[in-house]
């Protein structure tokens, strides 16, 4: 199972990198859609982590998604 952060800071990004978790930064909400999309319909995927920041600015898109069983979308705080 792969774990995944859409992050809208850099730093959080590189930090969970190094820690081996692969990401991809959000700045605009095309980016964060495409993201969010690729990794919740993704099979191999278990754990989708979203920072703060956007997890506010999409809470009533990503709250459906939350039902399903895979992938378990947690918030990452700032």
């Amino acid at each position: 199972m792969k774990m995944f952060l859409i992050s809208d800071d850099a730093d959080i990004l590189l930090g969970m990198r190094l820690a081996g978790v692969k990401g991809q930064q959000a700045a605009s909400e095309r980016e964060f859609m495409t993201a969010f999309m690729d990794a919740v319909y993704d099979e191999d995927m278990g754990i989708l982590l979203i920072t703060q920041g956007l997890w506010h600015e999409f809470e009533q898109f990503i709250n459906p998604y939350r039902l399903n069983e895979r992938p378990l979308i947690i918030l990452f705080p700032n």
